[in-house]
């Protein structure tokens, strides 16, 4: 390897490194070194010198090439790849994060070697892993490591990238992998969005690279889109007798819960991150058409691996699910697949038993506590436990029905996030949806906000709004009294007013605003005084703790209508937006 020429040292030669960003590079003219723990990898790619790239991009759509300008190092080959190391400015890591530590030792030794140096060119390091901002948990294995001279060095002249791997591999055919051994298959996407901040040297000019100022919402798009989907092919379809991402998109039903998902998520991602609405619209279609690509064989057992992993908070179905609340989205399908992680079993994953025996031991609620790490969200873990014993009851609800739910919980989130007034924006929601206004009654329901008189030791606004809501439909007429009593209407009252109970006890296990208040904030808040109001604001109020309150409460209050026939799934205007 020439100082002269351009230079990339690849830590990983799997699918990511030798499939994805060796052939990237390689198509700039850049000469290789790939490395990897794989000793009998490594011998057979020095051996042929050469592997084949299959790219699929389509059923009709495929091309070819085969990769040649390259060096293999095993990674205890220490002198051979140090001296490698020396001649790049730029190398990659494309290894699961479990190995970073072995990485982080390489590069600990030439940050040494380049501080030592008086004009070392400082050095770049793409980093390439299937989780949220990778380079941190990189930088956590150098960190602590360095001399002084060392950590200076790496402060002012190490820049790790963190990068965001949209193409995807798959298992080679038993006939491509006869003809070349070292075939890597894939989809053939062919960018890579970077970090454009995380430069210390030039930018490298390769065609495909992307540079982006956000990376966060870049990676946090492709884990709650790509990564989300796959996960939920997964769990859906395997009860289904699927074994493939491929089977799952043939199927109308699944890909309706899909679709639901997606586009949950690609509205809340918008409001998180400013994405366009053509943007997002370009995305999914992508997302979408990598999935139903009949010709790369995904299988449901490799995308959905260690469901214990992928259902935790900030991972690919938790985390969307939490960004759908943080903006008043109702993540029905996102939780539905949650649900069916749940009943995941895969003969060869150990993790499936630490589900089973979970669930066995504490019972589903406690369980998507636990795993989901989601012990201030109870209405997301009501709707995973309601999603997992529909799963055994084989009913599933009308799509129409659940883009009502939608369009109240919507509703009431933005009222109590615009105007406040718990009860009230109960009330503002159903209005909105169903059309019907009554002035007088919102006017009264005033004083119910905050457990009643703005107390906290009352009924929750949410209920208490949602009651008054609902007796605008059903409720004891002041003209019928001397007549009959108007008892069928009373008691038509009660019982929807005691659905709506169940529903706060089964969630909140209370209708009192103080209760609600120790579940979702730790503390219970009386708002008589202002200093108060804004230490109940600083604690996320009116961000996702009594919006998303009101939202459930609308979300509920809506269903009872439907039950009851007093809305109609065909009359419902459309939903709002953020």
């Amino acid at each position: 390897m020439s100082k002269n020429e351009k230079n990339i040292l690849i830590f990983g030669a799997g699918r990511i490194g030798r499939g994805f960003i060796a052939d990237l590079f390689d198509q700039a003219g850049y000469t290789l070194t790939l490395v990897d723990t794989d000793i009998a990898m490594v011998e057979r790619l020095r051996t042929a010198g050469r592997y084949t790239l299959l790219h699929i991009m389509g059923k009709e759509e495929q091309h070819q090439r085969v990769i040649t300008r390259f060096t293999v190092l095993s990674l205890n080959q220490t002198s051979d790849l140090n001296a490698a190391l020396r001649d790049c400015t730029l190398a990659a890591v494309c290894v699961f994060p479990a190995a970073f530590e072995s990485v982080a030792d390489v590069l600990i030794a030439e940050i040494e070697r380049r501080a030592a140096s008086l004009c070392a060119p400082p050095l770049d390091v793409l980093v390439c892993a299937n989780i949220n901002l990778p380079s941190a948990l990189l930088r956590e294995s150098i960190a602590g490591k360095l001399t002084e001279q060392g950590q200076r060095y790496f402060d002012g002249n190490v820049g790790l990238v963190d990068s965001t791997v949209m193409r995807m591999a798959i298992e080679p055919s038993v006939e491509q992998k006869a003809a070349d051994s070292l075939i890597v298959v894939t989809n053939g996407y062919g960018e890579l969005p970077v970090e454009a901040h995380g430069f210390k040297g030039p930018k490298p000019q390769v065609p495909g690279m992307v540079f982006v100022d956000n990376m966060r919402a870049e990676e946090t798009r492709k884990l709650y889109t790509y990564n989300m989907l796959h996960a939920l092919y997964a769990y859906i379809g395997t009860p289904k007798g699927y074994a493939t991402v491929y089977e799952c998109t043939q199927d109308p039903s699944l890909q309706a819960v899909a679709n639901g998902a997606l586009e949950e998520v690609s509205h809340a991602l918008m409001c998180e991150f400013a994405y366009s609405r053509g943007d997002m619209h370009t995305w999914k279609q992508q997302v979408l058409k990598n999935m139903e690509n009949p010709a790369l064989i995904d299988k449901l057992t490799r995308v959905g691996a260690d469901p214990v992993r992928k259902l935790k908070r900030g991972d690919r179905l938790t985390g969307p699910a939490l960004l759908c609340r943080k903006h008043g989205i109702l993540p029905y399908y996102i939780t539905q697949a949650m649900a069916y992680a749940f009943l995941y079993n895969a003969p060869d994953d150990p993790t499936t038993d630490t589900l089973e025996k979970t669930i066995r031991k504490a019972g589903i609620k406690q369980a998507v506590v636990d795993l989901c790490q989601l012990s201030k969200e109870p209405d997301l873990v009501q709707l995973v436990a309601e999603h997992y014993a529909r799963s055994f009851e084989e009913t599933k609800q009308d799509p129409r029905r659940v883009s009502v739910m939608k369009d109240a919980y919507e509703r009431g989130f933005q009222s109590e996030k615009s105007i406040k007034g718990c009860a009230q924006c109960v009330l503002a929601a159903v209005f909105n949806l169903t059309g019907q206004f009554n002035s007088l009654l919102f006017q009264a329901a005033s004083g119910f906000s905050g457990g009643m008189a703005i107390t906290g030791d009352g009924c929750c606004g949410g209920y208490s709004g949602g009651i008054l809501a609902m007796g605008t439909f059903a409720g004891r007429r002041w003209e019928k009294i001397e007549i009959d009593g108007d008892k069928v209407e009373q008691y038509k009252s009660y019982e929807m007013a005691q659905k709506l109970h169940d529903r706060f006890l089964q969630t909140y296990g209370s209708v009192i605003c103080a209760d609600i208040h120790r579940l979702i904030f730790d503390q219970a808040y009386c708002l008589r005084t202002k200093e108060v109001r804004n230490a109940f604001e600083l604690a996320g109020a009116h961000i996702d703790k009594c919006t998303t309150v009101v939202a459930t409460a609308s979300a509920w209050v809506a269903e009872i209508l439907l039950d009851e026939g007093f809305i109609t799934l065909s009359t419902m205007p459309a939903g709002t937006g953020c």
